[in-house]
């Protein structure tokens, strides 16, 4: 039997033993309570994925409806759709303008550049960021673009509340939408805050990631759509590139005809301050476009499988709040454009021709002396966007005379461009001189843009020949002296009895009958006028007509009576001989 001191020393080792336990927890509980502080334990859900390991996809909040696109198609021609002006040999360009603005074109290219170091797998076309840049802003024209890439004007698109378009609340403080409350796209290429936040660049290397500037946000659209380790060479990568830009179909489009536009033809590069009306992706700004009504998922898969419509909200960056349900996309009807103002100019910037585009080969082709072409030359009138200006007055000269001209030999003429904006051109004809000719079209003006040239060949036509003149009735009758035969019959050229128009002869007198004695050529009698009123007895006739045909010139006769004869010869040396009596005639028919 233990004694009372053993149990109080049993005790007293128990309940150092729970003390010591105890503390091993609550150090345990302290620790755990640490750590999770540190390195919060995951929430249950998909893991978060890495951005440089998967890019943005359809889902991204920058994928959802943010604003009105210029979903406008360069106007290629259909397969077989000709020109009522030219007929079914016509030859068309694209309609759609390659101009881009200088500073916007700069820096598409540098963005392409930039990444073809940084991402050479990606391999981004710069065509590609201006078809973006084309359908988001229309390169920021009419927003007073300045060469270091900003903006005298703010480009944003409408609040993002879930009224009309997605539901983003404010990301930025206001920072660059200038919207505490919502979110709202910006910047040429409609960034909205939360994505820039992620993928903004320094294009212009001055230190500012700015989405306003089109050179920070050209390059940070060359990174957005290279994310996730696409190949834009791949169709399929491509398409997710641009699906994630903006998740319609109809976009994806736009952006693929415009980059293809601009890789097909040569692109100029036009002022940055020339006159245009802005493109406005917020339908609430005046002059805004007709709201067009964004497709849902099911219509872009080509299915009537109803989905419902996800409310992105990208995380670290929403505030917390309650929820709402979006309320679906109101059916708008397209507005109808507002009816021109009346008379021939309305002043308006969008009928500012910046550009004058030639359509089809600045060869005309090549025709002999006194044929027509074939082709009618052809320009297009375009605005600062790219789009045909109709009503513009379009002056069309030939540069060289002589080699080729318009009906009744006019050099120059003005026609009016049609509702696509193309002015034709009448038909040009080969002068009567071989060599090249050089047409020039121009929009009169002060501020014109540059001169469209034409060049159309004129070959000399080869020499006709004739194997027989004829003399057609009536004969001449007799002339008295000093004055003129009242009436000279025609002649007509023939080549193996077919008329041979062009045929030119010379005219000579000769003093005598031939059937009395030897004519020689004659210094008196009857006598030509030429072009001074001197009267000459050889000349040079102007060619035969169509019909092989020639009116002679009149014949004076001075007071020298007698028998003559005109003789007629063409360069080969076929001869006609026509007698002439002067004075009065005896019973032989010489005159006495």
């Amino acid at each position: 039997m233990k004694t009372p001191s053993a149990l109080s020393s049993i005790l007293s080792v128990l309940m150092a033993r729970r003390v010591r336990q105890g503390l091993c927890v609550c150090a345990l509980a302290a620790g755990l309570t640490t750590a999770s502080a540190i390195s919060p334990l995951p929430v249950a859900g998909p893991p978060s994925a890495d951005a440089r390991d998967s890019g943005p996809d359809a889902n991204a909040p920058q994928a959802q409806p943010r604003g009105v696109p210029d979903l406008d198609l360069p106007n290629r021609p259909r397969k077989g759709q000709e020109s009522p002006a030219q007929g079914p040999e016509a030859e068309f360009g694209t309609e759609g303008s390659t101009g881009i603005p200088a500073t916007a074109l700069d820096a598409y290219k540098k963005a392409e550049q930039t990444l073809s170091s940084a991402r050479p797998t990606c391999h981004l076309p710069w065509q590609l960021v201006a078809g973006i840049g084309r359908v988001e802003s229309v390169h920021a024209s009419g927003y007073g673009l300045r060469t270091d890439g900003s903006t005298a004007k703010p480009i944003r698109g409408p609040r993002l509340d879930g009224k009309q378009f997605a539901l983003i609340r404010d990301t930025d403080g206001g920072r660059w939408d200038g919207d505490a409350e919502f979110d709202r796209a910006i910047g040429p290429m409609q960034f909205i805050p939360s994505t820039w936040a992620t993928q903004g660049a320094d294009g212009n290397g001055d230190g500012v990631k700015d989405p306003n500037n089109i050179y920070d946000a050209a390059l940070a659209t060359g990174h957005y759509l290279c994310a996730g380790g696409r190949d834009l060479n791949r169709s399929a990568d491509l398409d997710k590139g641009i699906l994630s830009y903006n998740n319609s179909r109809e976009y994806v489009n736009a952006v693929r005809e415009w980059m293809r536009t601009y890789q097909g033809r040569e692109v100029t590069a036009t002022p940055d301050d020339a006159p245009a009306v802005p493109h406005r992706p917020d339908p609430a700004e005046p002059s805004a476009p007709a709201i067009r009504k964004p497709l849902r998922r099911a219509e872009m898969e080509g299915t009537s499988r109803p989905q419902a419509r996800r409310e992105h909200i990208p995380e670290r960056s929403i505030t917390p709040g309650p929820s709402k349900p979006v309320p679906p996309h109101p059916t708008i009807k397209p507005a109808k454009k507002p009816a021109p103002a009346p008379g021939p100019d309305t002043g308006a910037d969008h009928r500012m021709v910046i550009r004058l585009e030639r359509i089809g080969d600045e060869s005309l082709g090549e025709r002999m002396t006194g044929e027509t072409f074939a082709r009618r030359p052809q320009v297009r009138a375009l605005d600062a966007h790219g789009h045909p200006v109709a009503g513009i007055k379009v002056t069309y000269r030939v540069t060289e005379t002589g080699a080729a001209h318009f009906a009744d030999h006019a050099t120059s003429t003005t026609v009016s461009t049609d509702g696509r904006g193309i002015a034709t051109a009448p038909a040009v004809w080969a002068g009567d001189r071989p060599g090249r000719a050089l047409l020039t079209a121009a929009v009169p003006g002060k501020q014109s843009p540059a001169a469209i040239t034409f060049i159309a060949i004129v070959w000399q036509a080869a020499e006709p020949m004739a194997d027989r003149l004829e003399l057609l009735p009536p004969k001449p009758v007799p002339a008295n002296t000093n004055g003129r035969f009242p009436d000279l019959p025609q002649v007509r050229a023939t080549a193996r009895n077919k008329p041979t128009p062009g045929i030119r002869l010379t005219a000579t007198l000769l003093h005598g009958a031939l059937e009395q004695e030897q004519a020689q050529e004659s210094t008196y009698g009857p006598y030509f006028k030429n072009e001074h009123g001197d009267p000459v007895r050889t000349l040079v006739l102007p060619p035969t007509d169509s019909a092989g045909r020639l009116d002679l010139p009149q014949l004076f006769t001075d007071e020298h009576p007698g028998n003559y004869t005109l003789r007629l010869a063409t360069p080969e040396g076929v001869t006609l001989d026509i007698p002439l009596t002067v004075g009065a005639t005896g019973t032989d028919g010489l005159a006495t």
